[in-house]
């Protein structure tokens, strides 16, 4: 019996008439099995192409009848393309748009183009035909916007072109579209808005709002992009009757996007040019305080404000001309507060604002206006004295400015601390804060310029500030004021410690000193820079001190056990402990030494399952013998991802160590290679020298706690051999300790 499998066999192998005779048999025994009408609509599908091919156009339009009226599966998109295709290879009319379509295959694309432009003309409702011609037009735009000279007019025709078309929209064709379109916004013969319209923002999809990634880096996304220049467009060309299409865009866009202040800067401006101004207060206030230096912010503020209160937005614009700009970028901000000084006849200080401007604008070959000339010919301009800067005027007049953002903020007890570069700016000095927040102290970071820190404040110094984390949780410091303080680093507490060692970082060349401290009952570590050591006394590992320290918190974000960086300590000031002693803060232990090695001259003690190391006999006096009890205080050196145990104290003892590091053990020797087992205990090569002790000897003795690195446990290890018994006499032999 024939099956659809050898339809498909004799179709691929050419026998398209023997195939399509099969498919009818098989079809007849089994109408509704799928396979089967699959096997009999490709042969169908072939058929119609061959028919065309041919001219036989009525051959063709029976195949296509046959082909209709099977019940394809709505799933197979491939054989319903090729349906969709079949219609168009049967209409005698429609040849065109395989000529199109083979003109582009073959990369002929302004062929093709004229091809579609002429299909389209004569079947403009066929959506297939419009989404063909749309991908051709996306073909040859993609050639223009990649040159290094984008023909802008080239581009324009064609995106008129593509924006008549009834193709599927949204859709990736269309996102593409406005993304050539981004490539040419600021053009003077494109305009920009009035396609956006065209192209209707309604249909951007959720993909067009995901960020972009590339090369390890993240940008923005094509949403995002579009929405702030239109804005930047809009409001740069005063074209404010087109707000009221774009904003529900810029809307959602401030939503999806809130670390752009970009877009609720455009949002503050837009809402002002609408004489919405207390709703424009409350976005612009967060732009403000994030670009806090920049003279913008605040000529914006000013001009908001101005109707409200006058005083105030005078103050904005004094604050304005102290921050960041380029001369000719302030213009603006300098004839308003001029055109204010007049009306408060400060006529000194207004001149100065307007000679600035006439020097601007004829340095940049700029004519005067006649506002300019007038105020230059007025009686009270020609008897004013001219300033040489309004600097000091400024910062007299900018407080009311400030307080617009910091009223509601609270003053926050500060200390001064270390400046600090950073390597690719070496001329940009900037400088740490300590703030003390409700429940713990953070540090910020500002430019050591700000606020004329350097020439003001010294290491430690008390001062208060106001102040905020940002979007991006960084803490921007607003405003900062001296305050009155019996001490340096007030805001910190004393701990208990002691000077561990001295060293030199290889990396900046500076001189430290490593100090363990008691932080919270617990034992820390931190440095401090010699330079910032405030003490008289000559100094000495062990010294007794007590110091102030602020912890660092790791930004490490990963948690893997071996990569996770713990939090530093850094030491802000150290002062000498008078009630204290050498290493008084560091705790003592009782260890007992379990191995010696007299050519090196060092010996190796345990106190616990976590506290072993070595001892220097000669920095020690100490007598080297084994099972001695010491009395030790030690540091704990962590290195890499490792640690050990540094020696601080040590002296001979007669108190007893743990309970659980010594034990008896007796039993019968078992010779393991070299050493031998008695009762699980190791008993080392030297020791049955020693004892002259043999296979099945039985021996009493006191092992000690052991750890074998190579088996990676702990067992236990002769420490003393009491008494041996030979297996062959039985007798006690002398005892030995």
């Amino acid at each position: 019996m024939s099956s659809s499998q050898e339809v498909f066999e004799l179709r691929r192998e050419g026998s398209l008439d023997e195939a399509y005779k099969m498919a009818l048999e098989v079809i007849a025994t089994n109408p509704n099995d799928d396979w089967n009408i699959k096997a009999l609509a490709w042969c169908l599908y072939d058929l119609i192409k061959k028919s065309s091919s041919q001219n036989k156009y009525s051959d063709a339009k029976n195949y296509l009848v046959k082909l209709e009226s099977l019940k394809i599966d709505p799933s197979d998109d491939i054989l319903i393309s090729c349906v969709k295709n079949a219609k168009v290879l049967a209409d005698q009319n429609k040849k065109i748009i395989l000529d199109a379509k083979e003109k582009s295959k073959k990369g002929e694309h302004k062929e093709a183009l004229k091809l579609f432009r002429l299909a389209i003309k004569a079947f403009p409702d066929d959506i297939d035909l419009n989404n063909q011609y749309a991908w051709e037009i996306q073909k040859e735009v993609k050639v223009i916007a990649n040159e290094k000279k984008i023909n802008s007019f080239e581009l324009k025709k064609l995106f008129a072109e593509y924006i008549k078309l009834k193709n599927e929209r949204p859709s990736q064709l269309h996102s593409l579209f406005l993304f050539y379109a981004n490539k040419i916004k600021d053009s003077e013969d494109f305009n920009f808005i009035s396609f956006l319209k065209l192209w209707d923002l309604k249909n951007l999809r959720g993909e067009d709002f995901q960020p972009n990634h590339f090369e390890g880096k993240t940008y923005p996304s094509l949403a995002e992009k579009i929405v702030q220049h239109s804005f930047k467009i809009i409001l740069n060309k005063n074209l404010y009757t087109e707000v009221d299409y774009f904003i529900p865009f810029l809307e959602e866009a401030i939503d999806r996007f809130p670390e752009n202040i970009w877009l609720t800067y455009y949002k503050a401006k837009i809402l002002h040019q609408l004489n919405r101004n207390d709703e424009a207060l409350g976005f612009l206030i967060p732009v403000v305080k994030e670009k806090i230096t920049e003279y913008w912010t605040w000529s914006l503020l000013a001009e908001i404000i101005n109707d409200k209160d006058a005083e105030k937005s005078f103050s904005c614009y004094c604050k304005a001309l102290l921050c960041n700009g380029e001369e000719k970028f302030t213009v603006n901000v300098r004839l308003k507060l001029a055109e204010m000084l007049i009306k408060k006849n400060l006529w000194n200080e207004a001149k100065h604002e307007i000679s600035t401007v006439v020097k601007i604008k004829e340095k940049d070959g700029i004519k005067l206006s006649e506002q300019l000339i007038d105020w230059q010919n007025s009686d009270w301009y020609g008897n004013s004295i001219e300033r040489s800067s309004n600097v000091d005027f400024y910062n007299s007049n900018k407080n009311m400015a400030e307080e617009i953002l910091l009223d509601s903020m609270p003053w926050l007890e500060t200390c001064i601390g270390d400046t600090f570069v950073i390597p690719d700016k070496p001329d940009k000095p900037r400088r740490k804060l300590y703030i003390k927040l409700n429940y713990e102290i953070i540090e910020a970071k500002i430019s050591d310029n700000k606020y004329d820190i350097k020439n003001k404040y010294s290491y430690g110094d008390a001062i208060k500030i106001k102040g905020e984390y940002n979007k991006s949780n960084i803490f921007n410091v607003f405003s900062i004021e001296d305050r009155k303080s019996s001490e340096k680093w007030d805001i910190f507490k004393w701990r208990t410690g002691n000077l561990v060692n001295f060293y030199i970082n290889q990396k900046d060349n500076e001189k430290y000193w490593r100090i363990s401290f008691i932080e919270f009952s617990e034992f820390k570590e931190g440095i401090i820079k010699e330079k910032h050591l405030q003490i008289n006394s000559d100094l000495k590992e062990g010294m007794a001190v007590s110091v102030k320290c602020f912890k660092s918190e790791s930004k490490n974000n990963d948690v893997s056990l071996y990569k996770r960086k713990e939090a530093k300590y850094y030491i802000l000031s150290l002062k000498e402990r008078s009630d204290g002693f050498l290493w008084d803060s560091f705790n003592e232990f009782i260890g007992i030494i379990d191995h010696i090695n007299e050519e090196k001259r060092i010996v190796h003690f345990i106190v616990n399952k976590d506290i072993v190391g070595i001892i220097k006999l000669d920095q020690f006096n100490i007598p080297a013998e084994l099972g001695s009890k010491v009395l030790l205080k030690v540091q704990k050196v962590k290195k890499d991802r490792d640690s050990y145990y540094n020696v601080l104290t040590c002296q001979k003892t007669d108190l007893e160590a743990a309970e659980e590091l010594l034990r008896p053990f007796s039993g019968s020797i078992e010779l393991a290679g070299s050493a031998g087992f008695a009762d699980d205990v190791y008993i080392e090569r030297t020791f049955l020298d020693l004892h002259d002790i043999h296979e099945e000897d039985w021996v009493n003795g006191t092992a000690i706690l052991n750890y074998n690195k190579k088996r990676n446990k702990w067992g236990w290890k002769a420490l003393k051999i009491d008494k041996v018994y030979k297996i062959d006499r039985m007798e006690d032999t002398e005892e030995y300790s």
